[in-house]
């Protein structure tokens, strides 16, 4: 046995700590209860029982008059508690994705009839430490959205989203966020319980979502649960099931260019986007095969989503295509099984489009995957309850080129050419395949008792998942293609891709939830055993240059990228006041990292397409290269390859440090107050302070693989700094650094552990809650955040102010933020959102979406070129001292419902997206030149006005 995981088993037995029961990886909510008489004292041996979704449950109140059902289906259900000699009361109780819903059953003695509560369940949750949100049914229907989860997660405390979709304007396509300081990487997906993370493109979501198929929508951002492992946004979904009664619906949901207010670009701006259309189809129904035994859920959706971007008039089309089937069965009174798959397809016409991409270059899409489940859940008493669970995942892409992959592509590098074409790629591009499997395993257990006055919810669960990839990368025709300079061609030869590899991930969790009456303590421990490695693949020859550029093979590693990981967990709330309506909350909690599955890739010879260039002559003017047009007396430049080795597919310039590449780690402190001021309405406060360390970077070495690292001392200040003007008048000055005459050129990396570096992440987010009460629903919330980093000398190799990952590379103190590569660099130091629905008169219902938030850093800069002939990027002056307009966008929405006969309804909708037809600037070229006179053209802007049309009927 690991020492490692051997300590953790000991510390595990000997403090035996909790576990947060709003767990990362769900698909189930509980129900916490008490029975009390009329003087609140607890009645011991009451039989309650719960009725609505599924088969009904019943639980004998034990001797502190508490009782729990656990792992329920979200929805609403009908609680009873009755006991001889006492009324019976029944109330109503909603169990929420994730969430604990607890209620207190008050009965009177020597009364027959049964009385019946109508309070709304209570909205604070005792045994929440940290911070979640739960949309739920009605809002994902009735909410004016572009229907997607990254549109849901702008709602979200303490979540910034780099786009902006305007009723489907960026809709079929995966946006970035950060989550409270973490990036996109470290998001968990989870749809009805499993994990469904692309761990290739880590933190990304292996499949696009049926809205109509889903129940509920949670995003926990924080919280002592030591079954969530990554600090970053953990995002849970959970479809419909079938229940007892038959039920079912359709829709149509459809907006057009002529619904869209004028997408002219304002001003100076060149480039943009619209929708041309967006039409979506879907129908589900659900209901009993075997009364209170066996029940069966089916729905399907068709998502048809076209729109302009940049500067080409040719519409990029998407589609999205689900299938959902779900059976759930309850052969015994004591367990329940569980069968769900998702067929999943997402196809692209136009792929990769943009300014330098014409159609002909963009790639055709498709992407059939499907996710399959099976889920046991056994209660072996009131006091023991265990569930399993295995599925497999497969999915993965290709991507075609539209001009096909007999054409050989060209690239013209100067605007001014005899051919009279734009600057960029013509004819056709690359061909890539992706194909991973995964396979999924699961235990979870919940086991309960009780040390005097104590009570004890001890929680445990252990979990396998692996992650193969593989990658097929190739260019069309003979793999060459000429690029056409003002001072001369060319000819770019290359190899295929072709990586293999490998994530593997152990996780085993243990805790503990303590009762002492009002008090409340939580606390886990976490061990995760993460594996990327490569395996053995090959490549093709060149087939032109089969005797230079020669086949070759890679034996794979047998070295692997390990972390090993044993994160605490603690937490704490009490509860006072009337009705115990006031709560406070408290918690630490320790998070690594996310090891992806390609994370050791940059030691596969194969990982990208490997390329050497050599000057080329097109003395036929057919713009293709022949062999004999080439002068290969000299390499040119190459990537991707040993140039003076290329038969041994070593890698080229890049490794991973093996013995110093441990994963970041997430200290998190949260501390906060919520109040219930009724049932169903409930305000709050929270604060969060994170600490990042241990990050990854890339260190460059003087000597392939020996570790004889650059530092500051290699660099020397320039003669002069970069100067300039920027368009508003101010000049600004820009101190930089070269190296020092007699040390080589930084081209060897190591991706390794930085020292000396570390980031915070302070915010007060404010959030207030109304559940459906008279007539109203409203949710809303503020967050007030500061994301810096702190450079110490060591996490410095050039001194220079360099625009590079997060921001400033170097500079200490300064903001950070997501370099997502488009819509700015993300990191707004405040944002909001509010939504609500009201129902008017006469059978119409009102929907609102309001969102706003600072505008996001527009990292200026000045693009230089070295002493080492390598251009940089030098920041202007600071990097956040720029930043783009604030976002402000309001969405509405009006329904009308119709009953018709037999019990069908007609839902007849309008939905207007940025009501008031703002058109903020979201992104625009960063770099200036020297005394530019003007600010460069922004390239995207808020989408204009537009109107949706929608109509479902329900059965």
């Amino acid at each position: 046995m690991h020492p490692r995981f051997a300590r953790f088993l000991f510390i595990a037995a000997a403090v035996c700590l909790l576990v947060s029961p709003a767990g990362a990886q769900t698909s189930t909510g509980n129900i916490y209860g008490k029975v009390v008489d009329q003087a609140g004292d607890p009645l011991p041996g009451v039989t309650v029982a719960i009725s609505g979704v599924g088969a009904p449950q019943t639980f004998i109140s034990e001797a502190d008059g508490g009782f729990r059902f656990l792992r329920l289906s979200p929805g609403r259900y009908n609680v009873a508690a009755d006991l001889s000699g006492f009324s019976t009361v029944r109330r109503a109780v909603d169990v929420n994705l994730g969430a604990n819903s607890e209620v207190t059953l008050s009965l009177a003695p020597e009364m027959r009839e049964t009385v019946t509560v109508t309070a709304a369940t209570p909205l604070i949750d005792t045994r929440e430490t940290g911070t979640s949100e739960v949309v739920s049914q009605e809002e994902l229907e009735q909410l004016p959205t572009a229907r997607d989860p990254w549109v849901m997660l702008q709602q979200m405390p303490g979540v910034l989203v780099d786009r902006v979709n305007v009723g489907g304007s960026k809709s079929g396509q995966q946006s970035y966020f950060v989550s409270k300081g973490v990036e996109r990487h470290q998001t968990t997906w989870n749809i009805d319980g499993v994990n469904v993370t692309e761990m290739d493109e880590t933190g990304t979501t292996t499949f696009y979502y049926d809205f109509g198929s889903l129940q509920e929508f949670q995003v926990v951002t924080s919280g002592a649960d030591p079954a969530a492992r990554t600090p970053g946004a953990q995002v849970n979904m959970v479809t419909k099931r079938g229940t007892n009664a038959f039920a079912g619906s359709a829709r149509v949901v459809w907006a057009d260019e002529a619904l869209q207010a004028d997408p002219a670009l304002p001003g100076s701006i060149r480039e943009g986007n619209s929708v041309d259309n967006v039409t979506e189809l879907g129908a589900d129904f659900g209901g009993p095969i075997l009364a209170d035994k066996l029940w069966f859920y089916g729905a399907y959706g068709q998502n048809d989503i076209g729109n302009i971007t940049f500067a080409y008039t040719f519409p990029q089309k998407t589609s999205l295509t689900n299938w959902t089937a779900k059976l759930d069965a309850q052969p015994l009174s004591n367990n329940t099984l569980t069968a769900y798959y998702m067929f999943s397809d997402k196809t692209v016409n136009a792929r990769g489009l943009s300014a330098t991409r014409p159609p002909e270059t963009a790639r055709r899409q498709s992407g059939p995957g499907w996710v399959a489940k099976l889920e046991d859940t056994h209660i072996f008493s009131s006091n023991f309850i265990v569930t399993g669970l295995y599925a497999k995942v497969d999915s993965g892409y290709v991507q075609e080129p539209r001009g096909g992959m007999g054409v050989e592509p060209i690239y013209i590098g100067e605007s001014d050419n005899p051919f009279n074409l734009a600057r960029g790629w013509h004819g056709s591009y690359s061909r890539s395949e992706q194909v991973i499997e995964q396979n999924n395993y699961r235990l979870d257990g919940s086991a309960f008792f009780r040390s005097g006055s104590i009570g004890h919810e001890v929680k445990f669960g252990a979990g396998y998942r692996d992650a193969p990839t593989e990658w097929n990368i190739t260019w069309p025709g003979n793999q060459v293609w000429g690029e056409f300079w003002e001072d001369g061609n060319l000819a770019a030869f290359t190899r295929q891709a072709h990586p293999i590899y490998t994530g593997e991930y152990t996780d085993l969790y243990v805790g503990d939830t303590m009762t002492f009456g009002n008090l409340t303590v939580q606390g886990g421990l976490r061990y995760d055993l993460q594996r990327s490695f490569n395996q053995a693949s090959s490549v093709a020859a060149n087939p032109v240059i089969p005797d230079i550029l020669v086949a070759t093979s890679y034996p794979g590693d047998e070295r692997k990228l390990q972390w090993e990981t044993i994160t605490p967990k603690l937490g704490a709330t009490y509860t006072f006041g009337q009705n115990s309506r006031t709560l406070l909350r408290g918690s630490y909690a320790r998070y690594a990292d996310q090891l992806g599955s390609s994370d050791a890739g940059a030691n596969n010879p194969f990982y990208d397409y490997q390329l050497i260039y050599y000057n080329w002559d097109d003395m036929n003017g057919d713009r293709r290269v022949q062999r004999d047009e080439v002068d290969f007396s000299e390499m040119y430049d190459w990537v991707g390859v040993d140039p003076d080795n290329l038969a041994a597919g070593a890698p080229s310039n890049g490794r991973v440090d093996y013995d110093n590449h441990d994963p970041t780690m997430t200290d998190e402190f949260l501390a906060g107050i919520q109040h219930e001021f009724r049932p169903g309405l409930a305000v709050g406060v929270n604060y969060t302070y994170r600490k990042r360390d241990n990050f990854i970077w890339t260190q460059y070495e003087k000597t392939r693989g020996m570790g004889d690292f650059y530092t500051a001392e290699d660099y020397v200040p320039a003669s002069a700094p970069i100067t300039g003007t920027l368009p508003d008048g101010t000049p600004y000055s820009i101190p930089y650094y070269n190296l020092r005459t007699g040390v080589p050129r930084a081209q060897y990396y190591a991706t390794r552990n930085r020292p000396d570096y570390h980031q915070t992440y302070n915010s007060v987010e404010l959030s207030a809650q109304l559940r459906t009460s008279d007539k109203w629903s409203v949710r809303g919330q503020a967050t007030f955040a500061d994301w810096k980093q702190h450079v110490g000398p060591r996490g410095v190799q050039d001194p220079s102010p360099l625009l590079q990952g997060d921001g400033c590379y170097t500079c200490d103190g300064s903001a950070v933020a997501s370099s997502s590569g488009a819509d700015g660099y993300i990191n707004a130091r405040w944002s909001y959102s509010l939504t609500g629905l009201y129902q008017l008169p006469w059978q119409f219902n009102v929907g609102a979406v309001i969102t706003g938030r600072e505008g996001y850093i527009n990292g200026l800069n000045r693009r230089v070129r070295g002493a080492d002939r390598v251009f940089r990027r030098y920041v202007i002056p600071e990097f956040d001292d720029h930043r783009f307009e604030d976002l402000f966008q309001v969405d509405l929405r009006l329904a009308k419902e119709l009953g018709l006969r037999r019990g069908v309804n007609l839902e007849l909708a309008v939905d207007a997206f940025n009501v008031t037809n703002e058109r903020t600037v979201l992104w625009q070229g960063y770099e200036y030149v020297a005394n530019q006179s003007a600010p460069t053209a922004p390239e995207e802007i808020q989408s204009p006005r537009l109107f949706r049309l929608g109509a479902r009927v329900r059965f």
